[in-house]
């Protein structure tokens, strides 16, 4: 059975029927991203910090700009061809749509990957430090001897399992470990699963037991009561002392003499360090009251001589405002002059790299630090500070955790990415996969290509907006 209107139009709206659906379609996707825009936009109004500006590379962006243009051109263009019957043309075009799909996503992926590995650190007193952890961040955990895990006799959103949650971060192999009963066990797969089925079966036959008591004592509506079979504690004592690396974000926490891993394992030792390793390429202190008291500056970190630049740039951004706006701007009202004035870039750890260019009206602030010192022992081309625990407020890499603006970024950004996934995998259908088609009705196709197209017309025009709106404003 032919179906009716999939290549002439219908008499009542002049469309056939695949173009009236794509544009009902559009008209749903415009109500989502709209609903989007507009989130964006109120966030970004009743924002209660700084607002990210000016922080996304902007030439991966751009590039990515002018490949989705092309990309349009290059539908079009196969669309016509296809009506002209030029088939090879047609197969070119469409072939270069598709690669102008692949193109933007790897750079897409490149920025994305980016934003995983760049941490940001806030510090007690507000300072934000951003940059990259070397070699990660992990906890050092020893002389740990004791484990307590607690097994869930019935079922439960968590159970102990020290098999997963916690010997994955243990240096070297595990222990044997004794029971209170002296009792020696392996906790690896096997000696774990048979430890959870004895304590299990001896906590049920435990409950058994106390519901016969409650019978005999004539107590039997509290036996009836008694229908869950509680969970057992177990403490195991290591053989030999433990020593654990572990990333903060795997334990539900710790002290200075215990950690909790995340299926309630508790281990009791002692906490090694927990410092934080941090090359530096940013100081962001707009949101200290006291710009020059900043912790970066204390002496085991930053130091003077970087406060030093530090003020020299401040100092040269805000006379270049006053120079360019007079008394006609508030300074304080301007998001970019903050930024400019207290967020430094730190590129290069030679601390004179980074002094203004032009700044003579500072120039005694400017002048070069010597070079060295605390702070500066660098692993690549920024400086490294080592953050006590006790200094860190709060660190994330750029992801939507760290604030409303990457959230929101990385939602436009991921939904646009899988609408241009989904229309590139049906324009390369198009193009290799309707040979029959072709052959017995181009037509058809043609219509086909023209419903594609305008989807990628609408995933472009998307993206024009995007543009300007997350990396340029």
């Amino acid at each position: 059975m032919d179906i009716p209107f999939t290549v002439s139009a219908r008499p009542d709206t002049g469309l056939y029927n695949a173009k009236l659906g794509i544009w009902l379609f559009l008209a749903s996707e415009v109500m989502l991203f709209g609903g989007l825009f507009s989130a964006y936009i109120f966030l970004r109004v009743g924002a209660d910090y700084h607002w990210p500006i000016h922080e996304l590379p902007v030439l991966p962006g751009f590039v990515n700009t002018m490949v989705l243009i092309a990309s349009s051109v290059t539908i079009v263009m196969a669309w016509a061809s296809l009506k002209l019957r030029r088939i090879f043309q047609f197969k070119l075009f469409m072939a270069i749509t598709v690669a102008c799909a692949g193109v933007f996503m790897v750079l897409k992926g490149f920025e994305y990957n980016a934003k995983f590995h760049h941490y940001s650190v806030e510090l007690q007193d507000g300072t934000i430090l951003t940059g990259h952890l070397p070699h990660g961040y992990e906890i050092q955990f020893g002389e740990a001897s004791e484990l307590s895990l607690t097994i869930q006799s019935e079922n439960a959103a968590m159970d102990a399992n020290p098999v997963r949650y916690v010997f994955p971060y243990l240096e070297g192999e595990a222990p044997a470990f004794k029971l209170a009963d002296g009792t020696e066990i392996r906790l690896d797969k096997a000696g774990f699963s048979k430890l959870q089925k004895e304590t299990v079966a001896a906590a049920r036959e435990k409950l058994a037991k106390r519901k016969q008591e409650l019978i005999e004592a004539g107590k039997k509506s509290e036996a009836d009561a008694l229908n869950v079979v509680p969970p057992t504690t177990l403490k195991l004592t290591a053989a030999v002392p433990m020593k654990f690396s572990v990333k903060p974000s795997k334990t539900f926490g710790y002290t200075a003499e215990s950690i909790t891993f995340k299926d309630g394992t508790v281990v009791k030792g002692k906490l090694l360090d927990d410092r934080m390793t941090l090359e530096v390429d940013g100081v962001d202190a707009r949101s200290v009251a006291d710009k020059e008291k900043s912790l970066a500056w204390d002496k085991k970190y930053l130091g003077d001589d970087w406060k030093k630049v530090f003020i020299a740039n401040r100092d040269h951004a805000q006379h270049e405002f006053k120079e360019k706006y007079g008394d006609g701007r508030d300074p304080l009202k301007s998001a970019t002059l903050q930024k400019h004035s207290y967020f430094m870039h730190i590129h290069s750890t030679t601390r004179s790299d980074h002094a203004p260019e032009g700044a003579g009206h500072s120039a005694s602030n400017a002048a070069p630090a010597a070079e060295g010192g605390h702070g500066d022992e660098a692993h690549g081309h920024h400086p490294t500070v080592v953050l006590d625990k006790k200094d860190i407020s709060f660190f994330s890499n750029f992801t939507p955790k760290l604030n409303t603006y990457y959230a929101i970024y990385f939602t436009l950004t991921g939904l646009h990415g899988l609408h241009v996934v989904a229309g590139a995998l049906v324009l390369a259908w198009f193009w290799l996969c309707n040979g029959k088609l072709l052959k017995t009705n181009p037509e058809h196709l043609a219509n086909r290509v023209e419903v594609g197209g305008l989807f990628w017309h609408f995933v472009d025009l998307v993206w024009i907006f995007l543009f300007p709106l997350l990396y340029l404003l």
